[in-house]
């Protein structure tokens, strides 16, 4: 379990996945190894700099250098040895925020040896008791402004600025760059997902690959608004502007008609965001001033319209970088060039109907593969695979899904798409297609459809159901579901049985009642058939010829972004 090692797993496809540019997982990269032994080398050499300022919605902010954080989280880790036995090789849930104490937990547990899992603070209590207790959890922590379910034994973390200082001496040497450092859910929004096991080597490999990519370096401010519980939100603002040694704003949440405020008091250069939120100011934010240092906004998470792109550009005169990765990649597996010229750009996000997600960053290969494990050309479509040092470990306790998703020696990712091959630098650019999983990504959160379908059937009145995702411009993609079901199975008794395993944010905005779903003789859903009949209006007919009616909008779920 906790400790375990990439070479877990064993088999030339497994090794060959976690290999780049010839290089063994084994023969590490010229990067510090691990993110807290990071930690300590900033502390040491630019102790005094600014590290995070913390944005709270009360409008408190509090920032801290370097050397306080690496002093702050040593203090938790003493606090965890203390008072939780925490030893090298536990593993402890949290529940992080957008706060002081959540990031010195992460870091004081990992120096403490432990590994953390991160489970999101809205998640219903089932899921995240089933998460914990699938790894062995020593505690589940949360922060103060954490919800606290009743059902969840929560161990309220403390303020390490009240914890007294420890003596303990830390450098970094005892911990195994390819032991477990994360484990993640493939799915913030299910009751049953995989765990990812992300070792400390590849979140090491991650920030210095966005290092990189985006030339960040000391004097250079970062903003970012993504929640910490989720892979982007702590590799690419926390474990992302350490490695650059910048000045990392995070804010507890977004608040758009503060947002352009607090780009300009901080002379942010470049700021973390998802395809909603530049929706969102695209709409309200009417006199836009940029400071002179920004440069651009980073896009991930969900599909960036070509409209979306356009106009950030247009009225503001800045890029959207859109990037794209998964929970088994440690965040970003590509992103869009910094340095593209006008035309390159405009050819590649604002005049393609499906803007580019890039080119692979440092530490990792991207390459699209046909069905008989060759490469496509470049406009052939093909699967989106990955191999290098950023790869996980393994999906936690389950070894053939781990299998399945290294074989070839690449890890595939399900999603469709293409390269294109940009004639002014020679890169290969990918292009996200479709997905070959059936998936839905709701304000950023990864929806398994066909576990959402199980939820419904399970409920004794429903006699079947199924689910498909449609486009939509705030939230990037909402989930509809058609329901065989009586009538006395309302669309409220629907959504209270799913409340009970998925968050209320992910569930289906609208129901349509059908006389059957469309299925192939052996019982597979007809998924095109499905979305064309669940994108019909109410008045059309069903998979019987029948009318479907009771469709409603369940758009109060949805009055926040």
């Amino acid at each position: 379990m906790t400790g375990s090692t990439p070479h877990a797993v064993p088999g030339d496809d497994h090794r060959r996945a976690h290999a780049w540019a010839g290089r063994e997982y084994a023969d590490r990269l010229p990067l510090w190894p691990t993110v807290p032994e990071l930690l300590a080398q900033r502390a040491h050499r630019a102790g005094a700099h600014p590290y995070l300022t913390f944005c709270g919605a009360d409008g408190a902010v509090t920032t801290v250098t370097y050397g306080d954080t690496f002093a702050l989280s040593r203090r938790l880790a003493s606090w965890a040895r203390r008072e939780l036995s925490a030893g090298p090789g536990d593993v402890f849930a949290l529940a992080p925020t957008n706060e002081l104490r959540s990031v010195a937990a992460v870091f004081g547990l990992l120096l403490a040896g432990c590994s953390v899992l991160s489970v999101n603070p809205g998640d219903p209590a089932g899921r995240i008791l089933r998460q914990a207790e699938a790894l062995g959890a020593r505690a589940v922590l949360r922060a103060p402004d954490t919800p606290a379910d009743e059902l969840v034994p929560w161990t309220l973390l403390p303020d390490p600025r009240q914890l007294p200082e420890t003596d303990d001496t830390w450098t970094g040497g005892a911990l195994d760059p390819a032991a477990d450092a994360l484990y993640f859910s493939t799915s913030g929004s299910t009751a049953a997902s995989k765990l990812v096991a992300q070792s400390h080597y590849n979140g090491a490999v991650n920030a210095e690959a966005l290092r990189r990519h985006h030339g960040l370096g000391p004097g250079d401010r970062f903003l970012g608004c993504l929640p910490i519980h989720h892979v982007n939100g702590l590799h690419f603002s926390i474990f992302g502007v350490l490695a650059s040694g910048a000045h990392g704003i995070l804010l507890s949440g977004f608040d758009p008609f503060a947002y352009a405020a607090l780009l300009t008091e901080y002379q942010v250069r470049v700021a973390s965001v998802v395809p909603s939120i530049l929706e969102t100011l695209v709409e309200t934010w009417r006199a836009p001033r940029l400071p002179p240092r920004f440069e651009y906004f980073v896009s991930a998470a969900a599909p960036l319209a070509q409209s979306t792109a356009r106009a950030v550009c247009d009225r503001w005169g800045v890029r959207v970088l859109q990037g794209y990765g998964l929970t088994e990649t440690t965040n970003f597996s590509t992103t869009m060039p910094r340095g593209l010229s006008e035309a390159g750009y405009r050819a590649l996000a604002l005049d393609s109907d499906i803007p580019s997600v890039g080119t692979a960053l440092y530490g990792n290969e991207v390459a699209v593969i046909r069905a008989d494990g060759r490469r496509a050309e470049p406009g052939e479509t093909g699967e989106i695979c990955m191999r290098g040092h950023n790869v996980m470990s393994r999906y936690q306790g389950n070894p053939v899904a781990t299998a399945q998703a290294f074989a070839g020696g690449w890890f595939h990712s399900q999603d469709l798409g293409h390269e294109i091959r940009e004639p002014e630098t020679g890169l290969r650019f990918v292009v996200i297609t479709g997905r070959a999983k059936n998936i839905a990504k709701v304000r950023g959160e990864t929806v398994s459809l066909e576990e959402m379908e199980r939820a419904l059937r399970a409920l004794p009145s429903v006699r079947d159901a199924a689910c498909a995702a449609a486009p939509d411009r705030f939230l990037g993609e909402v989930v509809i579901a058609g329901v065989v079901a009586p009538g006395e199975t309302t669309d409220t008794v629907l959504l209270d049985h799913l409340r009970r395993f998925f968050d209320p944010a992910v569930l289906p905005v609208r129901w349509v009642r059908m006389v059957a779903i469309p299925r192939t003789a052996t019982g597979k859903i007809i998924r095109p058939k499905l979305r064309e009949l669940l994108a019909e209006p109410a008045d059309r007919t069903g998979a019987e010829g029948e009318s479907n009616a009771g469709m409603h909008a369940q758009l109060d779920e949805f009055d926040e972004i």
